[in-house]
């Protein structure tokens, strides 16, 4: 999320927006300040409110200017002519943290959305999933962000540690990370190693069950990596593997096969969408190891990152042009009511 907003604030910026980031990391800043939000946070109101509350006198302050939702938990239930939510993915719509965040997805955002009568969507597999379970909505595919760090020249030569298959993710469970564990243990005559890369808090329990398996050999858990870091990881793994039940985008798996790795993903819509013509398919309740070793035997490392180059640059494309009709429904509406009349906002 950090880094789609990252890409999207320069985006807006550069096209003459004035741009303001109200964030959870803001809110938290400005409750030390705001005497208000401060007796909210005294008297336990939900977190969620709390910062409705801040967002809205920054609005009114800011003269009622256009607000573009990069996270669903951002929407707000004021001024819905002058808000444009991208939907990444709806992950907690089904798999909620918590019953306060369950009544959030699940009854407040789809009337929002609705209120709100257009989205953007990073792919055609979530805005469908968006009607199929918020109704019909009008949706625009805004395409994502790729960082530069992530495109390696065909040819480059590989140096360090080889890993059979690199997975990256949290250990949340639409994740499904014991199923790379599965493989990795039913692999019994293999001898590769599997790259995990998990955020810090999750990196000593993932450690604590690959010893209690007996996997430690073969399977190498990284934390707190850079982009640096982690393209190098991508460049010396012969496949990226994804066994999620759920994703928006899954942007590490194109990171990764820009890179050069062969992905090996769930049979499901998002990625049939992004990696169906580069990488292997696998079936619900397939092992993995079979479908790695045909991506092996299918794929060239060149073969990969000229598709997901290809791929990467319709990505991009979708991106440029969300970023111009947003930040012309801003300019025009900098003053008062958003006069929807550029592109896919008539």
């Amino acid at each position: 999320m950090a880094r789609f907003l990252t890409h999207m604030t320069g985006a807006l910026r550069s096209h003459g927006c004035e741009v303001i980031v109200l964030g959870a990391k803001e809110l938290e800043d400005a409750q030390r300040n705001n005497a208000v939000l401060r007796i909210l946070g005294k008297l336990h109101v939900p977190w969620l409110v709390i910062y409705w509350a801040f967002v809205f006198d920054a609005w009114r302050a800011a003269g009622y200017p256009l607000i573009v939702v990069t996270s669903q938990e951002y929407v707000v239930p004021f001024g819905f002519s002058k808000q444009i939510p991208i939907y990444h993915d709806i992950i907690q719509y089904f798999y909620p943290r918590n019953r306060k965040s369950l009544l959030f997805y699940r009854y407040y955002l789809p009337w929002a959305s609705r209120k709100m009568g257009f989205i953007y969507s990073v792919t055609n597999a979530t805005g469908r999933m968006i009607n199929q379970v918020y109704g019909k909505l009008p949706y625009h595919i805004s395409g994502v962000p790729i960082d530069r760090q992530f495109l390696s020249p065909l040819g480059e030569v590989r140096a360090g540690e080889y890993f059979e298959a690199v997975w990256v993710g949290t250990l949340a469970q639409h994740k499904n990370y014991q199923r790379v564990l599965d493989y990795v243990k039913q692999d019994v005559e293999g001898t590769g190693t599997v790259a995990m890369v998990v955020p810090r808090d999750a990196a000593p329990i993932l450690k604590r069950e690959v010893e209690a398996l007996g996997l430690g050999k073969r399977i190498k858990v990284f934390t707190g990596l850079s982009d640096d870091e982690l393209s190098s990881i991508y460049r010396r793994s012969d496949t990226v593997i994804s066994t999620s039940d759920l994703e928006g985008f899954c942007m590490p798996v194109l990171e990764a096969a820009l890179c050069g790795c062969r992905p090996v993903v769930p049979d499901r819509a998002t990625f049939r969408e992004n990696f169906g013509r580069f990488g292997v398919l696998v079936p619900q309740g397939a092992a993995y190891g079979d479908y790695i070793k045909r991506a092996e035997a299918r794929f060239e490392r060149s073969e990969v990152m000229e598709g997901a180059q290809a791929h990467d640059k319709v990505v991009r494309d979708r991106w440029s042009a969300s970023m111009d009709e947003i930040a012309a429904a801003a300019i025009v509406g900098s003053t008062g009511e958003i006069v929807r009349e550029c592109g896919h906002f008539v």
